[in-house]
């Protein structure tokens, strides 16, 4: 495996931990009082991008190595 391929993995580990906990936080809010509380909405969808990002990523990779 490359370089890469681990910085990945590890990124895509990050912002899956980061997506869960935020989720948990949003899904106990009930307004948006404060500046943190809209923090952290953003925060829950710039991770959710590069989630996704990460996660194609290593998807393409996986279909490459296996040979499909």
């Amino acid at each position: 495996m490359y370089k890469s391929t681990f910085y990945q993995i590890i990124l895509f580990t990050i912002t899956a931990i980061v997506i869960f906990q935020a989720g948990k936080y949003i899904i106990e809010l009930n307004d948006l009082r404060s500046f943190t509380d809209g923090g952290v909405v953003m925060l829950f969808f710039i991770s959710f991008i590069l989630f996704i990002n990460y996660l194609s990523r290593l998807t393409s990779k996986l279909i490459h190595t296996l040979g499909f």
